[in-house]
């Protein structure tokens, strides 16, 4: 639900967060902080986000703590002020929230306008990620019940974003809902790239780099990841869809369909009631798309989705939404459920090779297990049971693609889980 009573105004970037139950705890712009009154904390005004800048904060919980969070702050146009954090704790000021002592503490700057979060593989930690400014670099932080680590995992992937002129560190980037991949808008470099990205390492990867028409700002994935969404300049089409279900780039490219040519279109952000809204810039309507995972326009984009000004007050959307933990957003069913009870996975399993053709085999089972295969949309679409030894799996009939597997060994209540492409 569109908040139509606070108090925040600011023209792109901000973030907010709620409790388990959807209750407003406070939200922010990166450079105050107000509490659910509507009221600046008492420390939390003067942090150091950019005034313009496209992601300018993210509030992230503090692993193992139900009142201590963390807000990531970011520098436009690759500042000084670069990426920083500020630590809120909601005992403080009577249970309504103040930051501590512990604010504006630097990260590293010389950064795009690009953050976002999500959880990583155990569940329980998150990943913060930002890209550099002038080059093909993404940072990517690990927070802990410890704290934030703030030695990255360093990843050199995709084009290099070349800081000749400002504009090109503008643009959204997201993490999917299920953080297997990242993807982002480069600017004024006309450019969506796609990534694999490994949540239980932090490491991005090469996937799929799409070159535009024009300029790009926002992007988002569909709740169960499978097409992504780009807002662009190009006043032919403006909101952009590509279906990721194959896994194969050239195909993925091939996909690209025209979803809206309203002008003006901005930062789009999935939401927990598994649509995307979309930013009309200074309007008070909020485009919606209200199927975001049906291919083409099936996904029934609505141009008046959300009306935020019914009164007539002037209260309208700018350039971009508020951010979340991406994970959050994830559909029902959307991702593979690693099976966490297991306490002892199985060892010397392997699969090759990987990208497949025809056929998969996998080595190490004793002859006791079930393979269970899921395409990239979480459906179950082989199942075998393995026999002694060596086991060759035929997948000549699966389309190409990104599958997942599971190897589960009932009589001895041990897994493991894992993932192969299909190319021809």
């Amino acid at each position: 639900m569109a908040l139509t009573n606070g108090v925040l105004n600011t023209s792109e970037g901000c973030s907010s967060m709620s409790d388990s139950v959807g209750n407003l705890l406070f939200y922010s712009d990166g450079q105050t902080v107000w509490n659910r009154n509507h009221l600046p904390m008492p420390n939390g005004t003067g942090l150091h986000a950019g005034v313009t800048c496209t992601q300018a904060c993210v509030i992230v919980p503090k692993p193992g703590s139900n009142t201590i969070y963390y807000e990531f702050t970011l520098d436009d146009t690759g500042g000084l002020n670069g990426l920083q954090y500020s630590v809120i704790d909601m005992t403080l000021d009577g249970g309504f929230g103040d930051v501590t002592s512990e604010k504006n503490v630097f990260i590293r700057n010389n950064l795009t306008e690009k953050l976002t979060a999500v959880s990583q593989a155990n569940g329980i930690n998150y990943w913060v990620a930002v890209h550099e400014n002038g080059s093909d670099t993404f940072y990517v932080y690990s927070l802990t019940a410890a704290g934030l680590d703030t030695n990255a995992v360093i990843s050199h992937a995709g084009i290099i974003h070349s800081n000749a002129q400002i504009q090109n560190t503008y643009g959204q980037m997201k993490f999917s809902p299920c953080g297997d991949m990242l993807a982002l808008a480069a600017g004024y470099l006309n450019t969506v790239e796609i990534f694999h990205f490994n949540n239980a390492t932090g490491v991005v990867s090469p996937y799929v780099t799409i070159p535009m028409t024009d300029h790009v700002y926002g992007i988002e994935f569909s709740s169960q990841s499978s097409m992504l969404y780009v807002s662009s300049y190009d006043p032919g089409q403006t909101l952009i869809q590509y279906d990721l279900t194959s896994g194969v780039p050239a195909t993925i490219i091939s996909t690209q369909i025209q979803i809206s040519f309203t002008p003006d279109i901005y930062g789009l952000q999935l939401a927990r009631d598994e649509k995307i809204y979309v930013c009309k810039s200074f309007n008070q309507w909020l485009g919606v798309v209200n199927n975001p995972n049906v291919a083409g326009t099936g996904c029934n984009y609505s141009d008046q989705g959300v009306d935020l000004d019914p009164s007539f007050n002037g209260i309208t959307s700018a350039l971009s939404l508020p951010g979340f933990v991406q994970s959050w957003l994830k559909g029902e069913g959307a991702c593979i459920v690693t099976d966490v009870a297991a306490a002892n996975p199985i060892s010397g399993i392997k699969l090759f090779p990987n990208p497949a053709q025809n056929e998969i085999l996998i080595t190490g089972l004793d002859g006791n297990e079930i393979i269970h295969i899921y395409n990239s949309l979480g459906a179950l679409v082989q199942t075998v049971d393995a026999n002694a030894g060596n086991k060759i799996i035929d997948v000549s009939h699966l389309s190409p693609g990104i599958y997942f597997y599971s190897v589960r060994d009932f009589e001895n209540q041990k897994i493991i889980n894992g993932n192969f492409s299909v190319a021809r």
